[in-house]
C-alpha cells in the first residue's frame, strides 16, 4: 500500500540532509588529496562535480559550489549549523535525548502529543535556563519543526491500544524477569501460572 505524499517542509529537509551529506564527502575526497604532489590533486570543481555524479547514481540531485566547499574546508559553517548555535533552544545532544524520551513513552503505549512535547521541552529549558527563557516557551510551531527535523524516526501517528498480553510479554523478556517475580493477575483476577 502507498504512503502518504511527503510535505513540502519534509522534502525541503531531505533536500538540506543529501546536500549536507554531499559537501561532508566532498570536503574528506579533498582532504585525502592534501597529501598528494600539486600535479596529482583535484581541484575544487573536479571534487564538487564528482560528488554530484556519485549522488547522482545515487538518485539524490545535488548542485556543490566549489566556492562554498572552499569556506567550508576553511572551517565555515553551514546555514543549518549557524541556525542552530545562534537560534535553538535546545543543542543537538538534548534533541537526541528528547527523541529518545519520545521512541521510549511511544513504546510504552504513551505517545506523546505536541501539547505534552512542548510542555516537556518547556520544563526542561525552564530548569536549563531559569528566569531567561521565555514565559511563552519554545513557541507554536516549535513542535511541527521538531517533528521535521527528525522525520526520519519520529512520526505523527493515531494513537491505538496498547494489547497489554504484547506489552508484558515484551518487557518480561526485555528485562529477564523470572516468574516468580511477577505478582500481577490477570483479567479474571488469578495470577499467571495459579489455577
Amino acid at each position: 500500500m502507498a504512503g502518504r505524499p511527503k510535505s513540502n517542509d519534509q522534502k525541503r529537509c531531505e533536500r538540506v540532509r543529501d546536500h549536507e551529506e554531499a559537501m561532508a564527502y566532498a570536503i574528506q575526497l579533498y582532504r585525502e588529496d592534501e597529501g598528494k604532489p600539486k600535479d596529482q590533486r583535484r581541484g575544487l570543481r573536479v571534487v564538487c562535480r564528482q560528488v554530484e555524479e556519485k549522488m547522482m547514481k545515487e538518485k539524490k540531485y545535488v548542485t556543490l559550489n566549489h566556492v562554498t566547499l572552499k569556506r567550508r574546508l576553511e572551517g565555515g559553517k553551514s546555514c543549518q549549523q549557524a541556525n542552530e548555535e545562534s537560534q535553538g533552544w535546545l543543542t543537538r545532544e538534548e534533541e537526541e535525548t528528547v527523541v529518545k524520551y519520545c521512541l521510549e513513552l511511544a513504546e510504552r503505549g504513551f505517545p506523546l502529543t505536541h501539547h505534552m512535547l512542548k510542555c516537556h521541552v518547556d520544563t526542561l529549558l525552564l530548569a536549563q535556563l531559569g528566569s531567561t527563557f521565555s514565559q511563552d516557551g519554545v513557541g507554536k510551531k516549535w513542535t511541527d519543526r521538531f517533528l521535521n527535523r527528525h522525520s526520519n524516526r519520529l512520526h505523527k501517528y493515531w494513537s491505538s491500544s496498547l494489547d497489554t498480553n504484547r506489552g508484558r510479554a515484551s518487557a518480561i523478556d526485555k528485562y529477564h524477569i523470572e516468574q516468580n517475580c511477577i505478582w500481577a493477575a490477570d483479567e479474571t483476577g488469578f495470577q499467571p501460572g495459579e489455577g
